[in-house]
């Protein structure tokens, strides 16, 4: 091997092992993709909407990766949790007097966004999704309760 070829070599290999070390000391200090479920609400969090919930969250974006899925939850004294039916993430937070949401994503994959709000039987909103492309709508109707 000439000299030239052996500084091309040593040259791969030295920026071989740099990427190495920048892609290990990256790891840990990402932010997380979704904030972190607080102790409580910034509000009033109300038990008008209690009970079982049903619905699908539709997507708007027309990519493949972003498929429909069922929605499954309730609501608590005010505290909701649903979940995503496809791959079983967790949204929880909670519902003020004036029916707004507050929710929280666990997805370690995901950067899950969802707004909505609650009238009557219903809350519906808007979703997103930080890293993808992926948004649209969704909505949960209040299921009878059973006597």
């Amino acid at each position: 091997m000439d000299s030239k070829m052996k500084k091309w070599l040593f040259a791969l290999i030295a920026i071989g092992g740099f990427a190495l070390i920048v892609v290990n000391t990256d790891r840990g200090e990402r932010a997380p993709l979704n904030p972190p479920l607080p102790d409580s609400p910034n509000f009033v969090a109300s038990t008008t909407f209690d009970g079982e919930w049903k619905g699908a969250r539709k997507d708007t974006s027309g990519d493949s990766i972003c498929l429909k899925t069922d929605i499954l939850g309730s609501v608590i004294e005010g505290k909701v949790k649903i979940r995503l039916t496809y791959n079983n993430t967790i949204l929880e937070g909670w519902i003020s007097e004036q029916g707004d949401l507050q929710l929280y994503a666990n997805s370690q994959r995901w950067g899950y966004r969802f707004a909505g709000t609650a009238q009557g039987d219903r809350i519906e909103g808007e979703w997103s999704v930080t890293n993808a492309p992926c948004k649209g709508t969704w909505y949960i109707d209040k299921l009878p309760s059973e006597a």
